[in-house]
């Protein structure tokens, strides 16, 4: 958290540092009655959230804006602060219209200029608290830090947030069309001319949108220039040859701001390709940046990629692709989106599963989109999101729903935030066939990852349990970094490190509920195995706990390793009841019972038969749970040589019967020509890309 002391607008002297930090900073700086700013040292990159303890003592409403290095990324009401006259010290954490929380997006730490503007009406800032905690509440002039996952510090280690995800270095080949290139120029161009050449270009996207377009064509932005318009051209293109949507001359994207209707948006039509563009729409109309949609009743789309584009600050999602009869074959590569309302990047089906396929996300980021998710694929078969960054996003960073055959691998997500789960990485209801591995999960408010099914819930006539699911060769921290729950059956969770801390977290947790009036939507998992991960309980965490009927149904823990450090307390908590049979009707406490708890693994091990091979030792990781950023190097994580992991894993764990059974839910729709596997990979490859050697280990890697 950063506290920092307010002024009066017109005055100049210098405000003190207060917090936690307690450093010297530049001054407030007045610029007439009508600016005041201040430099601000933001230690981490992110979505810093804002509050104010500000009156206005009348007689009109005082409208303020914001903005960070005199830039306002995000535009309409998200900007705009109004107080009521008469106030009096009251603070104020959104924006004009609700919905709007009030933040700054920052780039890169260090030092910036954080500046606000009077518009109208009187006003004085008496404090102002910048936190990435986004669940902080307030505690008289101060901000409660209890619950945030980074333990409220702002100061924490900072790796390369660029090793993964979106790069700006990142650069396509020129645009060379086999069929026609036309040019847009809002400053130069003329709707009246051929638009074939840069120097005969259209002015308006008006124009580009009347226009029907052939297999081959290209339609060319100029780099630098702004659209007020959204931009919904005509034609499809062919496999053979797509129609691209991109950019030309030099400088910054081009910028297409929807307004009242999305950035971009196709409908009912194959193979397009957009790039190197940056899109929004006006958030106060809740549409998408970009939006690749299939109108009820019209067939499958075929072919989609949209590549080095930004989709921020838009009344929906960052970039929305599928729907009704879906897609297939779809890449985003190498895109940023941020801020939007919705999601950051949705590609999905109808509600009947598969209705889309083939889709790979690769190397993107998503920050700060309260929707649903960061990055999600749902209702969809065959499908990828590798080596991604995603981060503030509520409520899942990147997570599949009801799909099959989804891989998730090389990501890293954190600080997920409410509503709903806040969690890192999630596989979902209805996921079957789905990978989750070589991941980096850490300060989420929920889950780091989180395993579920929705019980024995059929949905559109099928099932929503989760089935012949893998999480493997994963790091989690946090106070709930691993959780597996409902229905998540025959599924394989193996050499992952989890590492929790704090009186009130785990580091693997079992749950469930019993079904409800319909006989569905409950349960517990069955016949999964959980097997050579490491498990680190500090502070009061434990390490294991199992729920009720999570204890039978033949669920199997054996070659984990266990370790408690700090204040101690029951090392696993085996059974037990959490939710009683009326939890449906709200009532969880009735039918409720304890579990059995055991100090040590001989214990458990004596009373439950689990574990024959598991260790209680320490595994010897230099900095495991230090809260890096940046999912490589990690190298705290890393075992040193004389840890007890070393070959004291399991090898045969993804038999060839229990493959067999996962290959029962795939269909082959050509996944492999888009880089999709269809089978999960050998085990010859750690979290850190080397080969686990002769002996398995546990843990994710040695």
């Amino acid at each position: 958290m950063l506290e920092l002391e307010g002024r009066k607008f017109g005055a100049d002297d210098a405000g003190a540092w207060s917090g936690p930090q307690q450093q010297a900073l530049a001054g407030w700086k007045s610029e007439g009655d009508m600016v005041l700013s201040r430099t601000v040292h933001f230690p981490a990159r992110g979505v810093w959230y804002v509050w104010l303890k500000v009156s206005c003592p009348g007689p009109w409403p005082a409208l303020i804006t914001y903005d960070l290095d005199g830039v306002q990324p995000l535009l309409s009401a998200r900007k705009d602060i109004l107080v009521q006259p008469g106030t009096k010290a009251g603070w104020v954490t959104w924006s004009r219209f609700p919905g709007f929380r009030i933040e700054v997006n920052v780039d890169e730490p260090g030092e910036h200029v954080l500046r606000f503007t009077r518009v109208q009406g009187n006003a004085e800032i008496e404090k102002i608290l910048l936190t990435l905690f986004f669940s902080a509440k307030l505690a008289g002039d101060t901000l409660d830090m209890a619950g945030d996952p980074g333990g409220g510090r702002a100061d924490f280690p900072h790796g390369d947030l660029s090793i993964d995800g979106y790069r700006k270095d990142y650069h396509l080949p020129e645009v060379r069309a086999s069929g026609t290139t036309y040019f847009v120029d809002p400053d130069a161009g003329d709707d009246g001319g051929p638009g074939t050449s840069p120097t005969q270009a259209w002015k308006t996207l008006r124009r580009v949108n009347a226009a029907t377009f052939a297999p081959g064509d290209a339609i060319l932005l100029n780099r630098g220039a702004k659209f007020d318009e959204g931009l919904h051209p005509g034609g499809n293109g062919t496999e053979a040859a797509w129609i691209t949507v991109g950019a030309y001359g030099e400088g910054d994207r081009p910028r297409v701001r929807g307004m009242g209707c999305p950035g971009f948006a196709l409908t009912d039509q194959s193979n397009w390709i957009v790039r190197d563009i940056a899109f929004t729409s006006d958030p106060e109309y809740r549409r998408d940046a970009i939006s690749l949609e299939v109108s009820k009743g019209a067939p499958r789309a075929r072919g989609a990629k949209i590549l080095n584009c930004l989709a921020f600050d838009s009344g929906g999602d960052g970039i929305s692709v599928g729907g009704n009869a879906g897609y297939d074959g779809v890449l985003v590569e190498n895109c940023l989106t941020f801020c939007n309302l919705g999601d950051g990047i949705d590609v999905h089906g109808s509600t009947a599963k598969g209705s889309t396929r083939n889709v790979a996300i690769r190397m993107c980021t998503a920050y700060s989109n309260p929707g649903m998710a960061g990055i999600w694929i749902q209702s969809a078969e065959n499908g990828l999101i590798e080596r991604c960054l995603a981060y503030n996003n509520a409520c899942v960073n990147i997570w599949t729903w009801n799909a099959v055959n989804v891989t998730m691998r090389h990501c890293e997500a954190f600080r997920g935030r409410p509503q709903r789960d806040a969690a890192g990485f999630d596989i979902d209801w209805g996921s079957q066939a789905c990978t989750l591995e070589y991941c980096y999960a850490h300060h989420n408010e929920g889950d780091g990852f989180l395993l579920m099914g929705s019980g024995d819930l059929e949905y559109l006539g099928h099932t929503m349990q989760s089935n012949h699911n893998i999480m493997r060769w994963c790091v989690a921290e946090g106070a709930a970094p691993i959780d597996m729950g409902e229905t998540f059956n025959h599924c394989k969770v193996y050499n992952n490190l989890s590492v929790a801390s704090g009186a009130r977290a785990h580091a693997f947790k079992v749950f469930g509920w019993p079904n409800d009036a319909k006989g569905g939507n409950g349960g517990w998992p069955k016949d999964t195995e959980v097997v050579n991960n490491i498990f680190i309980a500090r502070d009061g965490a434990i390490g294991l706990m199992v729920d009720d009927y999570g204890t039978t149904q033949d669920n199997r823990w054996d070659h984990n390793l266990y370790r408690q450090e700090g204040m101690k307390r029951p090392l696993i908590r085996w059974g037990g009841r959490e939710n009683g049979p009326g939890f449906w009707d709200g009532d969880k406490k009735t039918g409720s019972f304890p579990p059995a708890e055991y100090p040590d693994l001989a214990s458990f091990r004596s009373a439950t038969g689990q574990e024959a091979h598991g260790l209680e030792a320490d595994p010897r990781l230099s900095g495991a749970g230090a809260g890096e950023y940046g999912r490589l190097p990690l190298a705290g994580s890393k075992p040193s040589a004389g840890s007890p992991v070393h070959g004291a894993g399991r090898r045969a764990i993804l038999t060839p019967e229990w493959l067999a059974a996962r290959r029962r839910h795939l269909t082959e729709t050509g996944a492999e020509a888009w880089g999709i596997p269809m089978d999960p990979v050998p085990d010859d490859r750690d979290y850190w890309g080397e080969p686990p050697g002769g002996k398995f280990p546990i843990g994710p890697g040695a």
